[in-house]
C-alpha cells in the first residue's frame, strides 16, 4: 500500500496505577475502566483490532517486588490480558508496536525508574514468551517512523504482521525490588496509558542489517550442506586415524546464509569469513578477574572464586580502562538486533594468555554434575548456573552501567533441555538433531535457530542481556560434531575452548554433559573448567557508523 495511504493506528487503554503509602504497604495498581468496547481500524484490504478483557490490575497492599515473583504474578488483579487482531488480505505488512505513555497528574507522583512493566505473549497451550526484560519506566527520544509510534513513549515491544492473526499478551507492572518507601510521604501516584500504533508498509529491516545484505550476497544452502563442516570434511567411521573424510571442494561453505528463527528471517554468518568484526563498547576501568590456589579457573567476583572452594583468590587484570571491545557477529535476527559473540580488546586477539584471548574468564558450567538439572543454563524454575552467575557479572559490570548498555536489548536465549530420556545414556534431543553419525546420516543433520519446547524444569527459551552460544549456532557457523573446521568461530588452535548453553546429555555414571567449542565441536562434563565467551543482542536504527567489517577496519557501533 502506498505511502499516501498510510494508517496510524493508536489504540489506548488506560492503567492507572495509586501507590499510597502506610509503612510500606501500598494500594498500587488501580484500573480506571474504560469499558468493555472494541476499537478498530480499516484501510483498504487491512483490518487491526484492539480488544480488552475482562480481568483489570488492581492490587492493593502491594510491596515492592523481586523480577523473579513480579513476572509470574497472577492473582486476580495483578496482570492485564489484551488482544491484537489482524486480518490482511493481499501482500500488504502492518509495522506495529505497543508502548506505554506516563499521564501522571498528581503533584504527589512517584518517579518512574521505581516502576517495571513486563509484556508476555500468551501461547495457544497457556504458556508465556517473554517479549521484553522487565524494564523500568524510561521514555524513547526518538520517533519510530516505521510504526508511528511518536517520542515520549516507553517502547515495549515492537513487530509485524503480513497475514490474517489474532495475539494475546500480558501486562504485569509492579514496584521495584530497589524502592525504599520510607519517608516519602505517602498517596504517590502514578499513571500509565497503553498504546498500540500500526502502519502499513515494507517490513521494517534495521539499516545495519541492509549494510550487511549490501556487503554479502545471500548464499543458497547446498545439499545436506549441514553433514559436512563449512571447510568440506565429514566425519567417517570407517576412518580410525582421524574420523574424518578428506576435504571435499563441492562442501565447502562460506558466506552469509539465511534461516528462520521465531522473528523471521535470520541472516547467519558461516565458514571462514573475515568481515563480521564489529567494536562496540569499551571498558570504562581497569577490569579484574579472580584465580584461586585450588583450580586453573579465572572468576568474575571473589564470592564465586570461593563458591568453587578456593581459600585464596588473587585478582587478575583482564582489561585495562578505555580498552574497546570487538566482537564478531553471528547474525542478523529477524527483530532486526545483531547477535554478537565477544572477541576479545583486539579485532584479532591471540591465545597465549587470557588476557590477550577472546574469553571473559574460565570456568565450570556448574559445579555439580550429578542430575540433568545441571545441564540447564537455569534449573529448578530459576536457580541460575554458574556460568550464567559469571555471564550476567561480567554484563553488569562491563557494559550494564554505561552508554552501552541502552542498545543491548533482552535477547532471544536457548538452552534446549527437550526430548531428554534415560535409558542408561541417556542424551537430549540436541544430539541427535546435530551429531548426525549416531544416526548414521539416515537423515539430514537440522540445527535450529526456534528454540525447541521443553516440559523440564531446566533449560529452556530466556529474554537476557547476555548469554552464551548455542552448539546449533556453531553448526550453522561450519561447525560439525567430532570435526576440525575453520570456521571464523573455531580458531583451529588448542587453547581456550569455551561452553556453549546447549544440554548434551547425562550418563549412567551420573554426570551432566553439555556442548562446547575447542578445535572441533564436543561435549565434555559440566564441572570441568571452559573458557565463558559471551553472547549479547544490538539494536540500532542508525547502521554502522564506520567501517568495513574486516579485522583491520571492523564495523563501529556507537
Amino acid at each position: 500500500m502506498k505511502q499516501k495511504k498510510e494508517k496510524i493506528i493508536i489504540l489506548g487503554l488506560i492503567l492507572i496505577m495509586i501507590i499510597a503509602v502506610v509503612g510500606v504497604s501500598y494500594a498500587a495498581f488501580s484500573y480506571t475502566d474504560t469499558g468493555t468496547k472494541v476499537n478498530s481500524i480499516t484501510s483498504g484490504a487491512i483490518m487491526m483490532t484492539y480488544t480488552e478483557s475482562d480481568n483489570i490490575i488492581n492490587m492493593s497492599g502491594a510491596l515492592p517486588t523481586t523480577d523473579k515473583t513480579g513476572t509470574v504474578r497472577l492473582n486476580e488483579g495483578e496482570y492485564f490480558d489484551f488482544t491484537i487482531s489482524s486480518t490482511i488480505t493481499g501482500n500488504v505488512n502492518i509495522n506495529y508496536e505497543i508502548s506505554a505513555k506516563d499521564i501522571t497528574t498528581s503533584d504527589r507522583k512517584i518517579d518512574g525508574s521505581n516502576i517495571k512493566l513486563y509484556l508476555t505473549k500468551l501461547n495457544s497451550d497457556g504458556s508465556e514468551e517473554a517479549l521484553m526484560l522487565p524494564e523500568t519506566y524510561s521514555e524513547e527520544t526518538n520517533a519510530n517512523n516505521y510504526t508511528g509510534r511518536p517520542a515520549g513513549e516507553m517502547s515495549l515491544y515492537t513487530s509485524s504482521m503480513s497475514s490474517s492473526e489474532t495475539n494475546n499478551y500480558r501486562l504485569r507492572m509492579y514496584v521495584t525490588e530497589e524502592y525504599n518507601p520510607q519517608g516519602d510521604g505517602g498517596n504517590l501516584q502514578f499513571s500509565v496509558q497503553i498504546n498500540v500504533y500500526g502502519k502499513d508498509g515494507d517490513k521494517y529491516v534495521p539499516l545495519t542489517t541492509e549494510q550487511l545484505l549490501a556487503a554479502n550476497p545471500v548464499q543458497e544452502d547446498t545439499t545436506n550442506m549441514f553433514n559436512y563442516a563449512s571447510n568440506g570434511t565429514q566425519y567417517d567411521p570407517n576412518d580410525e586415524e582421524d574420523y574424518a573424510t578428506d576435504p571435499n571442494p563441492e562442501y565447502i561453505t562460506s558466506g552469509l546464509y539465511q534461516s528462520e528463527d521465531k522473528d523471521g528471517v535470520s541472516y547467519y554468518f558461516r565458514g571462514n569469513v573475515t568481515n563480521n568484526n564489529v567494536q562496540f563498547g569499551e571498558y570504562q576501568s581497569d577490569y579484574y578477574v579472580y584465580f584461586g590456589n585450588n583450580t586453573v579457573a579465572y572468576y568474575q567476583s571473589d564470592v564465586s572464586c570461593e563458591e568453587d572452594g578456593n581459600s585464596r583468590c588473587t585478582q587478575f587484570k583482564l582489561a585495562s580502562a578505555g580498552d574497546k571491545m570487538y566482537w564478531k557477529i553471528i547474525r542478523a535476527n529477524g527483530d532486526g538486533s545483531l547477535r554478537l559473540i565477544y572477541n576479545g580488546t583486539s579485532a584479532n586477539p591471540g591465545n597465549s594468555s587470557l588476557e590477550d584471548s577472546y574469553v571473559i574468564g574460565i570456568t565450570s558450567y556448574n559445579l555439580k554434575s550429578n542430575d540433568p538439572k545441571y545441564t540447564g543454563y537455569t534449573y529448578d524454575n530459576g536457580i541460575d548456573s554458574f556460568i550464567k552467575k559469571e555471564v550476567d557479572t561480567w554484563y553488569q559490570n562491563a557494559l550494564g552501567n554505561t552508554i552501552y548498555d541502552d542498545m543491548v536489548i533482552g535477547g532471544r536465549f536457548c538452552s534446549d533441555s527437550s526430548g531428554y530420556i534415560y535409558d542408561g545414556q541417556g542424551d537430549f534431543t540436541s544430539f541427535d538433531r546435530l551429531w548426525q553419525s549416531v544416526a548414521g546420516y539416515a537423515k539430514a543433520n537440522a540445527p535450529t535457530l526456534k528454540c525447541p519446547t521443553t516440559s523440564e524444569s531446566y533449560g529452556g527459551s530466556y529474554r537476557l542481556k547476555a548469554g552464551l552460544i548455542t552448539a546449533d549456532e556453531l553448526v550453522l557457523a561450519g561447525e560439525n560434531p567430532g570435526l576440525y573446521n575453520d570456521s571464523y568461530l573455531n580458531r583451529g588452535e588448542y587453547g581456550k575452548y569455551y561452553w556453549t548453553m546447549t544440554p548434551a546429555g547425562f550418563y549412567e555414571d551420573g554426570i551432566a554433559f553439555v556442548w562446547f567449542e575447542n578445535y572441533f565441536l564436543i561435549s565434555d562434563y559440566v564441572h570441568n573448567d571452559f573458557a565463558v565467551r559471551p553472547v549479547i543482542n544490538v539494536l540500532t536504527n542508525n547502521g554502522f557508523t564506520s567501517g568495513d567489517g574486516s579485522i583491520t577496519n571492523p564495523y563501529i557501533l556507537s
